[in-house]
């Protein structure tokens, strides 16, 4: 998203617009990296706190996956993007829908964490730490 040419627009509201949505949609794939790096942190160190913090750190995920979808919405009935401004929407529109489910994942790994810290099922949590660092490098 890095190489947009968001100077080709007659618009200079429509560039403003895209590069918003552009901002926010790093915004949001800096979070999620984050909170699933926190996921894999937390259960490595059996750190309830942190876990807890990446469950509630899960409603600001779906709801900048909602804003920006929905500023998306707004540009394509506004401004009938055609061509590759259609295609980078419609590409934004699905990334955060992943990004989106990514989160969710960090969800899940926290709450299975939390349930398994007292049960102390260890060598599944290693197995999960070291499969957790090669998606982040990812």
């Amino acid at each position: 998203m890095d190489n947009l040419n968001l100077n080709k627009h007659i618009s200079g509201q429509f560039n403003a617009e895209l590069e918003y949505i552009r901002t926010q949609v790093m915004t949001m794939g800096g979070l999620v990296e984050q909170q699933l790096s926190d996921a894999i942190t937390a259960m490595h160190n059996q750190d309830s706190d942190l876990a807890k913090r990446v469950i509630d750190g899960d409603k600001q995920v779906n709801m900048m996956e909602v804003a920006i979808d929905e500023a998306c919405v707004r540009i394509i009935a506004k401004r009938q993007p055609t061509a590759s401004d259609l295609r980078l929407v419609m590409a934004i529109i699905k990334t955060i829908a992943e990004l989106e489910r990514i989160g969710d994942v960090a969800d899940k790994i926290c709450r299975t964490a939390l349930e398994k810290f007292s049960q102390q099922h260890q060598p599944l949590l290693v197995s999960l730490e070291s499969l957790g660092r090669h998606t982040v490098q990812m």
